[in-house]
Order: structure tokens, then sequence, then C-alpha cells
């Protein structure tokens, strides 16, 4: 098979993913022929009110993608360049599974949480840039692969203790690698617990900001219909002048709009009114699906190698060496 059929295969692959249609198979099935990776990927970087689109060299991107999303301000640095090496696997087989995410923009993915974060000044202003590098030497190239294709490798800051299944927390099609799994033994004590209150005026204001979850004039209570194995809000009324009912990452993402990012950290969380405020209190960090950054960095230092880390957040996925390929400079 030439190289350009092989490309063409794998991006096959990736449209059937990204409609949710992937083989509904229980464990990967490598490929008989190594497909090649482009050598370089589009990123669509907004610069105020326009967008800059640069091509970039695929490894450079992921490198500047890994420090931009797991970067330890300190800690021993075998551990931080192992965790490295599982970020740089995850970052690259996000950016191969959704190339083309912004195709009717010009570009492939994006430079905001949207995709993944790329803040390419961290390649040099980083002080871990020497093990990120050292990261990418020795990934170069892997990807984690499921069915026909490179797996949705989904991550997030902290699981809170418990993962969950994609489709809980977004519903439409999941994954069968994308399960609720619980992060115990080395992570059990690497979760975080959180608490944020706002004023009953603050949050009507937040809240009515977005057409999801527009109230009114007031808001008499907030309440979590149910939740998913781990715990997550799934379903929460909003009771208010105009009754809502939403899903918790939509809540948090309105939130997060008004208060910040670490305000709703996540929706595991339970509320309560008293004082003319409510008051939020939670577990993790984060949409809860794929890898627990926290969780696996807990594993690491414990001695747990990069397959073993893999496997316990992706179940059922392989890791593949994709071929280097310069079709994407043609």
């Amino acid at each position: 098979m030439t190289s350009a059929a092989c490309l063409r295969g794998l991006l096959i692959a990736l449209a059937v993913l990204a409609t949710g249609c992937s083989s509904p198979a229980t464990r990967a099935t490598l490929p008989s022929a190594r497909p090649a990776a482009p050598s370089t990927i589009r990123v669509g970087i907004r610069e105020g009110n326009r967008i800059t689109i640069r091509k970039v060299p695929l490894e450079t991107y992921v490198q500047a993608a890994i420090l931009s999303e797991f970067a330890p301000p300190s800690g021993d640095t075998d551990v931080v360049e192992r965790m490295l090496e599982v970020q740089a696997v995850i970052g690259r087989t996000y950016a191969l599974a959704h190339l083309g995410r912004h195709e009717s923009e010009g570009f492939d993915v994006c430079s905001t949480t949207h995709c993944q974060l790329f803040e390419p000044g961290r390649l040099t202003t980083s002080r871990w840039a020497p093990q990120s590098a050292e990261a990418i030497r020795r990934t170069t190239g892997t990807v984690l692969w499921f069915g026909r294709s490179p797996a949705e490798a989904l991550f997030h800051a902290d699981c809170g203790g418990r993962t969950s299944r994609a489709d809980d927390v977004w519903s439409g099609a999941g994954r069968p690698y994308l399960l609720s799994v619980v992060d115990d033994g080395p992570a059990e004590n690497a979760h975080t617990s959180w608490r944020y209150e706002a004023s009953d005026a603050a949050l009507i204001a937040a809240l009515n900001k977005d057409a999801r979850t527009r109230v009114g004039a007031r808001l008499g209570g907030i309440q979590v219909l149910n939740r998913d194995a781990a715990g997550r809000a799934e379903q929460i009324a909003l009771h208010g002048s105009q009754e809502r009912v939403v899903r918790g990452e939509d809540l948090r993402d309105v939130l997060g709009q008004s208060f910040g990012s670490r305000s709703i950290r996540s929706t595991r969380f339970t509320i309560e009114h008293a004082g003319g405020a409510f008051v939020f209190e939670g577990k993790g960090f984060g949409h809860g699906v794929g890898l627990c950054q926290a969780g696996a960095l807990a594993r690491i230092r414990a001695g747990a190698k990069l397959p073993a880390v893999l496997e316990t957040y992706f179940p059922g996925t392989k890791l593949v060496a994709l071929r280097a390929s310069g079709l994407r400079d043609k």
C-alpha cells in the first residue's frame, strides 16, 4: 500500500470515529500495515479578533501541547518526564483523531481547550522543556489505537476518585474504552476537594447570560435530578421564574464563563442554599472522562510504566507506532 493510500485510510477511519460509528469490538485490532502520520499539522491561533494559521511540525505541536496541558511547578525530574511521555502519547493521539476538526476554517485544530491548549512559547520558557523534548524523542509517532483508528484520547486534571463514561457526561455515542474507572490503589489519595460560594444575585446573573440556563429574575433552588456511577451530576433542575433542566457539564460550562474555570471545578458536587448564597462542594477538576492526570501522576510515582497507566484509563486500547510521512507538505 502506498503512503498516500495509508493516509487516506487513516483519514477515513478518523471520519468514522468522529461520527460515533466506530467498531463495537471490545479490543483493539492492530493494523496489518502501519499507517502514516502527517509531518505537519495546521493550528489556528487566535490573536485578538483574528485567527492566524500556522503549519507546525507534528512533534513540535505535541511538545508544546503537553507543556501547555501539563506543567507542574515542581517535582522529581524523572517522574515528570515519564508523565510527559504519557501526555505526549495522549496529545498526539488526540491531534490525529481530530485532524480537520476546523476544516471549514482552513486548519486542523485550534489552540484553545476546544481542542487542546497550544502555547508555543512554553517550548522556550518552561522549566520542563528539556524533559518534554526527551518525552517526545521516546514516544515519537506512538499513539493509542482502537479498532481501525486512533482512540478518542480524552483527559482531564483530576477525576476526584473515579472517571465517568463519555456517554454519561455528554450523552450520544460513547466509546468501549471510555468507561467509569475507580482511581484507587496508588492514586487513592491523589484527588482534591473544593468549595465555591456564589451569592443569589451573582448566580442568577451568570445563569441568565446563556439561553441554556436562563431562569429570569428569581432562582428558588438547584436540584440534582440524577447522577452517573461516578457521582457526577447528569441532569440538574433550575427552579426559577423560568424552569430549566440542563446537563451537569452545561451548567459547569456556563458558570465557568462568569466565575472562572476554578470555580465549579467538576460536576461531582453537592449544592446547598443558605444565607442568600449557593454553596457548591465537590471533588476533582475537569469533565472526568479518560485519563486522570492526578491519578496517572500518582501511579507513575509508584513505579507504573506508560503502557500500564494508559491501559488503566483506556482499557482495550493498544500502543501503535505510526510511520513518518511528508504527505502533508505536498
